[in-house]
């Protein structure tokens, strides 16, 4: 991120971080689906939260249409240069992959609190679009009209939107904080919530590590 705000990441290193994201948020939209099934329980307890949640998982399917913002994803990446095929197919490397994976851990086989937990990294994505599409304006010289990945989850991750749609990040902090206050915090040993919270976040620097480990491997900076 640091060289990405100084100008100074390749832009094939860009297409190559689009590449292994794709799909991320693929597969983090299919886990909320599942958790919406599996946690239903907790929903019909917690009628009030029922709304917020469906609300996200909608706005992710349907807005700005639909599919929703998967087609936004391939947009953004058509306008770095990288095909959809590309996106599709892309063999992710070790330490991209590992962050889908945790997640899908999580969803088969951890507790509620566990998921939720990790799920507070929702507001976290906000502001690192926020610093991509600054970063793009500023040194790369892309025009807004280019950047609707960056804008969208901007918007959605930390704002209130589309007449009324709370902020993912703030679904996630409540639906945690309800599970707290219900006393719903059982975790199997070792994965408590705070460690569930960090290691996501300690997953997703292994993210942009791995892509700039391997950019600097494929001599992109050369």
């Amino acid at each position: 991120m640091r060289e990405l705000e100084a100008g100074k990441l390749p832009l094939e290193t860009i297409r190559l971080f689009w590449k292994h994201w794709y799909s991320y948020p693929v597969e983090i939209n299919n886990f909320h689906l599942i958790i919406y099934q599996r946690h239903q329980g907790f929903f019909a307890r917690h009628r009030n939260l029922l709304a917020p949640y469906v609300g996200k998982i909608s706005d992710e399917l349907v807005n700005p249409s639909i599919p929703g913002h998967i087609q936004v994803l391939i947009k953004q990446g058509e306008t770095f240069g990288v095909s959809l095929d590309q996106m599709v197919n892309c063999e992710v490397f070790p330490e991209c992959r590992a962050l889908t994976e945790f997640a899908r851990g999580l969803v088969y086989e951890g507790s509620m609190i566990e998921w939720w937990a990790r799920s507070l990294n929702e507001e976290m994505f906000g502001h690192w679009a926020q610093r991509w599409r600054r970063a793009l304006l500023e040194k790369y010289k892309f025009k807004d009209t280019d950047l609707h990945y960056f804008q969208v989850h901007e918007e959605a991750d930390l704002h209130e939107h589309e007449e009324g749609l709370m902020a993912h990040g703030q679904v996630a902090r409540i639906i945690f904080e309800t599970m707290l206050q219900d006393g719903l915090t059982w975790f199997r040993p070792g994965w408590g919530a705070e460690y569930c919270c960090l290691t996501n976040a300690d997953y997703v620097a292994m993210f942009h590590d791995g892509v700039y480990k391997h950019s600097k491997a494929l001599e992109h900076f050369d």
